[in-house]
């Protein structure tokens, strides 16, 4: 029973995550967050900020495939998912420590040039100025990133499940 309902949680998390991997709007949970909209817009308009928000989308969408198929490969009692759950797993830990480093090295310049970041304050205005009247919402450029980060996802998944398999 634990493995269908891990399989259910694990398909729910990659779908999330790979809808939020195409659009970043959607990791904006208005029930949660309220008057905060206006910040998540002014964060998806910023190239550099949806792309690192597709990122996380695409983490969360590998830790739910991994988890959907270590189950499924649980409750149909197939080693070969389990080994492609392995590889996603280390696909999604390269994805992370290749981000944070990124991350950690794009902090430390920022630092060195004295333009540190203050999120209170960008997450305070923006809730205090609203959302964004933008059309169309969703430009060509923002399409064609999703359709590169799609392909990209895509790709690294079959190659990391397919060098899984052969090992």
């Amino acid at each position: 029973m634990g493995a269908i309902i891990g399989a259910i949680v694990g398909l729910a998390l990659a779908a999330f995550g790979f809808a939020a991997m195409r659009n970043p709007m959607r990791l904006n949970l208005l029930p949660f967050n309220p008057g905060a909209e206006g910040y998540y817009q002014r964060m998806v308009l910023d190239t550099s900020t949806r792309n690192q928000l597709r990122v996380l989308g695409a983490l969360i969408c590998l830790f739910g495939s991994g988890i959907f198929t270590a189950s499924l490969g649980a409750v149909l009692k197939i080693r070969s998912l389990n080994a492609v759950s392995d590889g996603l797993w280390i696909l999604m830990g390269c994805i992370f420590f290749a981000a944070w480093g990124t991350g950690l090295i794009v902090f430390v310049w920022q630092l060195l040039k004295g333009q540190t970041f203050n999120w209170f304050q960008a997450w305070k205005l923006g809730a205090q100025l609203g959302p964004i009247d933008v059309f169309p919402p969703v430009t060509p450029k923002m399409r064609r990133e999703a359709q590169i980060s799609t392909v990209a996802l895509v790709t690294l998944a079959c190659l990391a499940a397919m060098a899984s398999l052969l090992r």
